[in-house]
């Protein structure tokens, strides 16, 4: 296969994708923690867009694709900071997009909340 073949298969592969839910503009900072070799290393960043599936986040050291986080974050409209786990689905330099794993009902719904008052992004 030559190289435009496959640019050209990408960018239709690219225009038909959908995310699952929703993204929606936030500016909250996060706390990743994720395990290495040598224990477990606390990331700091921000997330830039959040929505039900996951979140958009900028942290100060890449972590690959694939990689299991911890985030811990706190929303607005909450009293306590919120932990949950997410796997890092995309990477481009010290941009991730990560997808949340086994969100509780209340997890679930505090990110609803939260969305709902927030401007959707395309």
């Amino acid at each position: 296969m030559t190289s435009s073949y496959l640019e050209k298969a990408l960018q239709i592969k690219q225009r038909s994708w959908q995310r699952r839910h929703a993204r929606y503009r936030a500016d909250l900072p996060v706390k990743a923690r994720v395990l290495r070799a040598e224990g477990y290393v606390e990331i700091m960043g921000r997330c830039s867009d959040v929505g039900h599936g996951g979140m958009g986040i900028v942290l100060t050291e890449e972590v690959p694709s694939g990689e299991v986080l911890s985030l811990e974050f706190q929303l607005p409209n909450r009293t306590e900071a919120s932990v949950v786990r997410a796997i890092v689905r995309y990477r481009k330099g010290f941009t991730h997009g990560v997808e949340f794993l086994g969100l509780s009902a209340e997890q679930q719904e505090m990110i609803s909340a939260f969305c709902k008052g927030l401007a959707a992004i395309g």
